[in-house]
């Protein structure tokens, strides 16, 4: 608010000067007329009242009343009847002007005066000398006439000095008229204003009459009211803004929940689907071990023979154990806590648990590792999750179209670079690509959504994608299906990099 006062003090001088100073620009022109017209009929008044002219062309003298003015006004002349008197010897252009109007007096017979050839006002400061010619009446002579020039310096010496004690009490008028409209405005507008802005700024989202500072009746009481008004439809925008974000928050952990649901319940069918591959797999180690452990129960076996048999009976059991654990540490339910690992490792895990399951048979899993970095920082359970449920979909696909042994499903790893707009982000990339039946186009952009399956009714959930997307958006990645029908469809995963730890010295280690 001090930059607004001092911005409005200066502009009212600045307005108040600039009135003061036209008015006294338009009233001079006329004040100073009127000065002049006094002036002239002065003159006028002087010259036709001198004493016979014969007498001042016979004795070359002056009467005392136009020989004051000689006296009074330096610079002035007088002329008559072809005599001239210039008074002093700088009034010697006063005679050029003051002859023409002599000589047109004379002829028209008429007084002439120097003011009837000026058309403006503002134009008799552009003349120098107030010229007053008088016809004079000479029997059986040529018509003559005497004429007087005055000098306009001289005659407005008083007018000047008054001038000057005019302008300054102008000036003083001025400065006075500014401070009274000053504090007149601060009080009427600025202060009711600062009020509002200190009160506007002191609000905290309490004690609704705040604003309530001025007078209903003035503009400024109208405005506070205004404001008041805001403030208690902000406050009740407010409270239900604030039920809204409360409702939205048990709808979204409502939404959460259901999203895990959505993911254990995909995740149980992947699980349900692995272990039936198991169960076969299962039954012939299982029967290996049980023939060794059948020949340990004959006589006659060496100790040799028998610690062979225990040996390989454990070994298959092993085997057995292993497999399960597999399918329950897939089944176990994931923390969601990121970690960082080898992408890399995880595939060659899942590779290894899959090359015993019966949906892969015929159908070769190559491995095309080729990304220098692999490290990513995620959930390493859901990213086997979200690898799964593409690798059984891309088995599917392939059985349909495919005949036994022609199926090749390829995991391949890249590092991608994507522009951004600050700088260029490197993305871990896994393409998991098939040769199966492929995807119609018409259908890329519904893939991904809940319970939208291509298989028969009872063979999927369709939930798999639509998880899938869910869980790598958790991740910061994100995951497209690029597909040529009746030639093969790719699953492709963008994974952010784990970022590279700090050396030693760069930060405690």
């Amino acid at each position: 608010m001090k930059r607004i006062k001092i911005t409005l003090g200066f502009w009212l001088l600045l307005l108040t000067g600039v009135v003061m100073l036209v008015t006294n620009f338009v009233i001079l022109p006329f004040w100073a007329g009127d000065i002049l017209a006094r002036e002239t009929g002065h003159l006028t008044r002087l010259l036709t009242t001198l004493p016979s002219p014969t007498g001042l062309e016979e004795q070359q003298i002056l009467p005392p009343s136009l020989q004051a003015i000689l006296n009074d006004y330096p610079g002035s002349c007088v002329s008559w009847h072809g005599a001239t008197n210039p008074g002093r010897q700088d009034a010697a252009d006063c005679l050029q002007g003051l002859r023409s109007l002599i000589v047109d007096a004379a002829q028209t017979g008429t007084i002439r005066t120097s003011l009837s050839n000026i058309a403006a006002p503002f134009a008799m400061f552009a003349a120098k000398h107030l010229y007053v010619a008088v016809p004079i009446d000479v029997f059986g002579k040529v018509p003559e006439a005497i004429g007087l020039g005055v000098p306009f310096k001289q005659i407005f010496r008083n007018f000047l000095n008054k001038e000057r004690v005019i302008a300054a009490y102008l000036v003083f008028n001025g400065l006075v008229l500014a401070a009274l409209a000053y504090f007149r405005l601060l009080k009427s507008y600025v202060q009711p204003v600062d009020r509002l802005v200190q009160a506007a700024e002191s609000y905290q989202g309490e004690g609704l009459h705040l604003f309530l500072v001025e007078k209903p009746t003035s503009e400024f009481g109208q405005l506070a009211g205004s404001i008041q008004g805001m403030v208690q439809r902000l406050e009740h925008h407010k409270g239900v803004l604030k039920q809204t974000v409360e409702e939205l928050a048990q709808k979204n952990q409502l939404l959460q929940q259901n999203q895990r649901e959505m993911i254990r319940a995909e995740k149980l069918a992947t699980v349900g689907r692995l272990a039936a591959g198991l169960a076969h797999e299962i039954g012939n180690p299982l029967g290996v071990a049980q023939g060794y452990l059948q020949l340990l129960g004959m006589d006659g076996n060496s100790e040799t023979e028998r610690a062979e048999y225990l040996a390989k009976a454990l070994q298959e059991l092993a085997r057995v154990d292993g497999l399960i654990r597999q399918l329950l540490d897939y089944a176990r339910t994931s923390k969601g806590e990121p970690e960082r690992f080898d992408v890399h490792g995880l595939l060659s895990e899942i590779a290894e648990t899959l090359c015993v399951q019966p949906f892969l048979d015929g159908i070769r899993l190559v491995l095309a590792l080729q990304a220098e970095i692999n490290e990513v920082f995620a959930d390493r359970e859901q990213l086997r999750q979200v690898i799964l449920n593409c690798l059984l979909n891309a088995a599917d696909a392939i059985k349909v179209c495919r005949a036994k042994g022609a199926g090749a499903i390829i995991l391949e790893t890249a590092l991608v670079a994507l522009p951004q707009p600050e700088k260029q982000s490197t993305m871990f990339q896994l393409s998991i690509k098939d040769n199966g039946e492929g995807i119609p186009l018409g259908l890329l952009d519904t893939v991904f959504d809940p319970f939208f399956t291509t298989k028969e009714p009872g063979a999927g959930t369709g939930l798999g994608l639509s998880v899938s997307l869910a869980l790598v958006e958790s991740m910061g990645g994100t995951i497209r299906m690029e597909s040529v029908a009746g030639k093969g469809a790719t699953a492709q995963l963008l994974l952010p990099l784990a970022e590279a730890p700090a050396p030693c010295g760069a930060s405690p280690c």
